[in-house]
């Protein structure tokens, strides 16, 4: 069974009102994904739960892209878009903690910073 990265240097479609497996600019989800969490209305492991396919569901999309290549390459455009809107989402998530509700923001020391404990 092939895995993602094994198709990466497959292109993802450009959005076209009437192709059904356009999809959209994966920092653009991320962004849309993350003003979610911004305001309140989702957490973020209720999205990264919406971002992620789940393996069963994964596994049978490309046993069935194996099967069936013209769909297959569609199935894999669509599958690799969803791993590049969770990255592009972590990365959002880690560049701006403070931003996110409930998470708390990290603060690193700066180089050569003395710790003092009571």
């Amino acid at each position: 069974m092939r895995n993602l990265t094994d198709v990466l240097w497959q292109t993802i479609p450009t959005n076209d009102h009437d192709n059904p497996w356009a999809i959209r600019n994966p920092l653009d989800e991320a962004r849309d994904l993350y003003r979610m969490v911004i305001s309140g209305s989702s957490g973020v492991e209720e999205i990264r739960e919406l971002i992620a396919v789940p393996e069963p569901i994964k596994e049978a999309l490309l046993a069935y892209a194996d099967r069936y290549p013209k769909d297959g390459q569609h199935i894999h455009s669509v599958l690799l878009f969803r791993e590049r809107v969770a990255q592009e989402f972590e990365r959002l998530v880690d560049e701006k903690p403070s931003e996110v509700p409930g998470q708390p923001e990290t603060m690193e020391e700066p180089e050569g910073a003395v710790v003092l404990v009571n």
